[in-house]
C-alpha cells in the first residue's frame, strides 16, 4: 500500500463498464509494451490522461517490476517505504548492501524488508522511485 490515487475519474470515462475493462487490462498486462499500446489506446480513445489515470500505469508498471524481482509487498511509512523481499527474491546481494550503504536512512533486516528514507520529491514520486530503486537491485538474467 503505498497510499498513491491511481483511480480512472467518472469524468474521464464515464462508463462503469469501460472503466472495469480499462482496470482490468491494465492488471493484467504482462509487460511494458503491452501497457504502452493500452496507454496509446485509452488517450486515444478519451483524450489526455488524467494524473491518477497516468499513476495507474506506472503503479502497473511497479507491480509487474516487483512480480518478476520476488517481492511481497511494498509499503509506505512515515518516512519513506518498506520493500518485503520474498525468500527467493532475484536481487544482487552486492547491489543491495551498496544501496543500504550509500543512501543514509536505508537498512535491510535479516526478516527480508528493505526500509528506505525518502526525500520529499521522492515521497511525491513514490512509484517511480521505488521502481527505480528494484531496478537498481535485481539479479540480471
Amino acid at each position: 500500500n503505498l497510499g498513491v490515487d491511481v483511480a480512472i475519474p467518472d469524468d474521464y470515462i464515464s462508463d462503469m463498464g469501460q472503466r472495469l475493462r480499462t482496470y482490468k487490462r491494465v492488471s493484467s498486462a504482462r509487460d511494458e509494451e503491452t501497457l504502452r499500446e493500452i496507454l496509446t489506446e485509452t488517450q486515444d480513445r478519451y483524450g489526455r490522461l488524467p494524473e491518477s489515470v497516468l499513476r495507474l500505469f506506472e503503479y502497473a508498471q511497479l507491480r509487474r517490476l516487483a512480480e518478476e524481482v520476488g517481492v511481497v509487498s511494498i509499503d509506505r511509512t512515515p518516512t519513506g517505504i518498506a520493500i518485503k523481499l520474498g525468500e527467493k527474491a532475484r536481487v544482487e546481494p552486492e547491489k543491495l548492501m551498496a544501496l543500504v550503504g550509500e543512501r543514509e536512512g536505508a537498512s535491510f533486516a535479516p526478516t527480508g524488508v528493505l526500509r528506505l528514507a525518502l526525500n520529499e520529491d521522492e515521497r511525491d514520486a513514490v512509484l517511480e522511485t521505488a521502481r527505480a530503486m528494484l531496478h537498481g537491485i535485481r539479479a540480471e538474467g
